[in-house]
């Protein structure tokens, strides 16, 4: 039986999976299915049309690009769901490759540019403290995506004392950052993404913060203690 310490964890562990289980289905459901079907919908006009021996004039061409936009988003949003559940080799790559090879699959599957910077000599973390920057990053990236409005975020890795630092910023959109901690942190569904870095990181011994506001980007920043 695991002492009472270790099964607190994993049990908050597993939450955090099924919560972050549950977001993805939401989002491939309400973004790349709904835009599928919307294709759908319109290559069946196209093909009534066409069914009945008429020409294709530019609003039918315009039907056609939008279809080809709806099917090149879907990709992109299916692949960027898919790429949650193929981690890099955690336990024999450094935290700074296991950062970049995230950042370039974030590039290649949306477009997006993403401007890294790693500062000095980056101490060594748990596996552990690895794969929960990994998957924080990996869910603020997609967040900006989905939600900021531009195609472009800064990443930053640095180290002060016996703790690693990293931060991702945008200059998106911004909203209004809920309470994540103490007797009003939310639980709200659109929230799960936001819980899931908050868990991660307290697992691990290490802070999250996170700065928005509507019209003004956002910022998140998360510490986690270097292996000793």
């Amino acid at each position: 039986m695991l002492p009472p310490d270790e099964h607190l964890a994993a049990h908050r562990i597993l939450a955090v999976t099924e919560e972050e289980l549950q977001r993805i289905i939401l989002n491939i459901h309400d973004g790349p299915v709904q835009k599928l079907f919307a294709a759908l919908s319109q290559l069946n006009l196209l093909q009534a049309h066409a069914g009945r021996g008429r020409l294709l004039d530019d609003e039918w061409f315009e039907r056609l690009n939008r279809v080809s936009n709806l099917l090149e988003t879907s990709l992109a949003e299916i692949k960027v769901s898919l790429g949650t559940f193929r981690p890099p080799e955690f336990a024999r790559r450094d935290i700074v490759s296991v950062i970049e090879g995230l950042i370039i699959q974030h590039e290649e599957f949306t477009g997006c540019r993403v401007d890294f910077e790693s500062q000095g000599e980056i101490p060594r973390v748990s596996l552990a403290a690895k794969i929960a920057l990994y998957r924080i990053l990996q869910e603020a990236l997609s967040n900006v995506y989905r939600h900021a409005g531009v195609e472009r975020a800064s990443v930053r890795l640095s180290a002060e004392g016996r703790r690693v630092r990293l931060e991702a910023a945008d200059d998106g959109r911004g909203f209004t950052p809920p309470p994540l901690v103490g007797p009003e942190a939310t639980e709200r569904v659109e929230h799960i993404g936001l819980r899931g870095m908050r868990e991660r990181v307290s697992l691990v011994g290490g802070t999250f913060a996170i700065e928005s506001a509507p019209g003004a980007g956002t910022r998140i920043v998360v510490e986690v203690p270097a292996d000793e």
